[in-house]
Parts: C-alpha cells; sequence; structure tokens
C-alpha cells in the first residue's frame, strides 16, 4: 500500500469528518442548545482521530516495508503502536472529563465513530459493479 494512497484516504476521511462534525453539532443543538463545549469537544475529538489516523498509516507503512524486507513483521512494535493510539485517545478523554465545563467529553468520543460510519455508508450506496 502505498504512502500516496494513504494520505489520499485519510484526506478523504477527514473531509467526511468535518461534514460529519457540522451534522453532530447540529444535531447536538436539539438536547445541549447552541453550546461552544461541545463544538470544542468535536474538534478535540476529530484532533485525535487524525492523530490515530496519521500513526495507523505509519504502522501500515512500516509493516509493509518490513514484510518486504524481512518476510516477516515485528508484532511487538505494532502492538506498541496500537496501545500509543489507544493512549492518545485516553488522554484527550481524560482531559475533557477533567474540563468538562470547556470540552465536552462525550463529544470527544463521537469523531472515534466516523470511520465506522463513513465505510458503512460508502458500502452500502456504493453502486454496483464499482470499485473503490
Amino acid at each position: 500500500m502505498s504512502a500516496d494512497l494513504l494520505k489520499g484516504e485519510i484526506a478523504g476521511l477527514m473531509k467526511r469528518a468535518l461534514f460529519l462534525d457540522i451534522a453532530a453539532y447540529l444535531i447536538s443543538t436539539a438536547f445541549y442548545g447552541f453550546t461552544l463545549p461541545f463544538a470544542a469537544g468535536l474538534c478535540l475529538g476529530t484532533a485525535v482521530l487524525l492523530g490515530t489516523l496519521v500513526l495507523l498509516a505509519y504502522s501500515v507503512t512500516r509493516m509493509e516495508q518490513d514484510a518486504k524486507r524481512a518476510g516477516v513483521t515485528n508484532q511487538r512494535r505494532y502492538l506498541l503502536l496500537y496501545a500509543l493510539r489507544l493512549l492518545i485517545f485516553g488522554i484527550a478523554f481524560g482531559a475533557a472529563l477533567l474540563l468538562r465545563k470547556r470540552v465536552s467529553p462525550v463529544a470527544v468520543c463521537i469523531p472515534m465513530l466516523y470511520p465506522r460510519l463513513i465505510y458503512t455508508a460508502g458500502a452500502l450506496f456504493q453502486k454496483p459493479g464499482k470499485k473503490r
């Protein structure tokens, strides 16, 4: 998998994530009203999503390089990078809990669901015979 393909995939996900941020904020206004903490939480969650996607792309690129070079992959390194991605999200969520008057913890979690929503919707609405 080429680095350009991964960068393009991340860029496409982030464009859709911004659209989903706006939609989530507009939906949240029915429950919370127009609040700055919810918008701040969505922004923080989207930034964390971008960071974790970049780490995932790095991990996949390294796995590909290791497989080409040695024929095997270093499982420990990928477990470490996976744990690092979880730690980044945990730190952001913990910060949102501590600063819950300024950043909504619920809103920080919502962007973590975006890739699942985007890929599921893409599979459901894909035209027959057309490959991605």
